[in-house]
């Protein structure tokens, strides 16, 4: 029941802001099964959750240099990562991921409000798309570097979250080869069952909760979103 509740929640946020499940069940479940178990099974139900925001957000327009850009970026940083799981120490590992996501965040958040005039140029994908890649491999979570850089470049919350949602799909696509190809692989059809069940039950209410989202308070959450997730990190 405890990993029905975690995916649900997880899942409500996810559907709502386009991002966010991987940190509340990598960072929550991780204190109470084996973090490479719960990584790796973890990757088969939220599958499942962003081909379901693929369709709920499907009148979404696509930048496809922006998403080729990101997932081309994504594929070296994903297997960089896999291969870094089983070999660092994943509490400092967090601390420095939660303070560099954290900090990406308050960046985002005075752009957002005209307080800095530094925006990431429109060729940044690749770079974004590494670390995104990268923090999935390694840890489950790799949406703020790509919200960030969405954020800026796109104003429409339908294709944010559609554009998130493909880079994440091919994301967990490559992760699962990688697991498996370096043997880090590590399944539990347990967690796996009642993973499913919680996906499904979030994206129903998370969707009616983010048709009442105007545009420019979805981009406000985006940025609190990112800063709060990043302290998460540094707190499990």
């Amino acid at each position: 029941m405890t990993v029905f509740l975690v995916v649900f929640f997880a899942w409500v946020f996810q559907a709502v802001s386009g991002f966010g499940a991987g940190i509340f069940i990598i960072g929550i479940l991780s204190l109470l099964y084996e973090p490479k178990t719960i990584i790796v099974s973890s990757a088969l139900f939220n599958l499942l959750g962003t081909l379901g925001l693929l369709y709920q957000n499907r009148k979404g327009k696509v930048d496809f240099y922006i998403l080729s850009s990101l997932i081309a970026g994504s594929v070296p940083g994903i297997y960089l990562g896999a291969y870094l799981l089983d070999r660092m120490d994943n509490h400092t590992l967090r601390l420095a991921i939660g303070f560099f996501i954290a900090s990406l965040g308050v960046y985002d958040l005075m752009v957002q409000k005209g307080l800095l005039n530094l925006r990431l140029s429109r060729h940044m994908g690749l770079p974004m798309g590494f670390l995104g890649g990268l923090f999935a491999g390694l840890v489950g979570m790799g949406g703020p570097p790509p919200v960030v850089f969405l954020n800026q470049h796109l104003k429409d919350p339908v294709s944010i979250r559609l554009t998130l949602n493909l880079f994440f799909t091919s994301n967990i696509f490559f992760r699962l080869a990688f697991y498996e190809s370096l043997s880090v692989a590590s399944l539990d059809l347990y967690i796996v069952m009642e993973g499913l069940l919680g996906v499904l039950l979030g994206l129903v209410v998370g969707s009616l909760i983010a048709r009442s989202l105007k545009a420019q308070a979805y981009k406000k959450l985006l940025s609190f979103s990112v800063i709060a997730l990043g302290v998460l990190l540094l707190l499990l």
